[in-house]
């Protein structure tokens, strides 16, 4: 059986910069294909998701030929600790010397312990025809890659379109993972 490449990063990482396709903003590849990205995550409101069935849908709506790659990454997910400092810092002052060491110790741990990371899945669509010339308004792929919110709705997922400083920070993130993250 012949070897068969299923992706890699240098492709994505050896990008010629960004070209306006339609309304998005589309990475162009080494290879002068065009990448579009979207982030899928569980719907906050509604406790039924099935994330299995939604990537099963989404890998059967689309078309022959056409070319996605799934992303799971490890990414710093400040905010829960943003908001619980925010939280300690509307405590009252404490009145005794004790409360005042285990406030001021818990202050410094905030700051200083590592930030939890959270999984993230994130597509990367290659657009068809890639620099063959081919009209990109009005092709199949305008409509699925618009829809793809809907589709992972009626599953309790939701579709994040990257607009280009979501993709710049993905690729700063891919290339350069600091688990010492500082906003």
């Amino acid at each position: 059986m012949p070897e068969q490449s299923i992706g890699s990063t240098r492709t994505f990482v050896l990008s010629k910069g960004f070209a306006q396709v339609g309304n998005h903003s589309a990475l162009v590849g080494e290879d002068d294909t065009k990448r579009l990205f979207a982030e899928i995550y569980a719907d906050p409101d509604r406790p039924d998701v099935r994330p299995q069935e939604a990537y099963q849908a989404i890998l059967s709506s689309m078309q022959p030929g056409w070319t996605m790659r799934v992303l799971q990454l490890f990414w710093p997910d400040p905010g829960p600790r943003f908001e619980f400092q925010k939280q300690v810092q509307r405590w009252n002052t404490p009145l005794t010397e004790g409360l005042d060491i285990l406030y001021q110790g818990l202050s410094i741990a905030i700051q200083e312990y590592p930030l939890p990371f959270a999984r993230r899945t994130v597509f990367e669509f290659v657009l068809p025809g890639g620099d063959k010339g081919i009209s990109l308004s009005g092709s199949e792929w305008v409509a699925w890659w618009e829809g793809l919110g809907g589709l992972c709705a009626s599953f309790g997922l939701r579709a994040n379109i990257f607009g280009k400083s979501d993709v710049e920070t993905l690729t700063r993130w891919i290339l350069n993972p600091d688990l010492s993250y500082k906003p």
